[in-house]
């Protein structure tokens, strides 16, 4: 992590049959696992919610049907003695591939040591990161068609 704020955006993309969230994994076999949604780094001259679109095509290879911006929000955090801050923009996701929703889990494209997949709160290990991102999306319509 470098010294500089990082602005980020992320997708809460939910499964509509058991409203898990999709997420990478970080730490996952030590003390503090942590899961983190989909998403990544707002590119200088790119707003928001096109960064939301072109990190999931180069992530998973899917574009985004629907986005609704939830909340922007500061995280200041520690990683391993490192502080990392970033200014998140956190977007209630639906993606166009319906495809997405029956798969358990998925290679990251441009990250291929790293793997995305269906999240469940209390049911799964790991603690949702970063912490404002919890209960962001609490009111989704889970009844909604894919």
């Amino acid at each position: 992590m470098s010294a500089a704020i990082r602005p980020i955006a992320l997708a809460l993309v939910r499964r509509p049959t058991d409203g898990a969230l999709l997420v990478t994994g970080h730490g996952m076999d030590s003390d503090d696992p942590r899961v983190r949604p989909v998403g990544g780094g707002i590119e200088f001259g790119e707003s928001a919610r096109v960064a939301l679109d072109r990190e999931l095509r180069e992530e998973l290879g899917v574009g985004v049907r629907d986005a609704e911006l939830l909340s922007v929000f500061e995280s200041i955090f520690t990683v391993d003695g490192v502080t990392g801050h970033e200014i998140v923009s956190a977007f209630r996701t639906t993606v166009d591939d319906p495809a997405l929703y029956v798969r358990d889990h998925f290679p990251i494209l441009d990250a291929p040591h790293e793997i995305a997949f269906w999240w469940r709160p209390g049911i799964d290990r790991g603690r949702l990161v970063p912490e404002a991102i919890v209960g962001l999306d609490d009111d989704t319509d889970r009844s909604r068609p894919v």
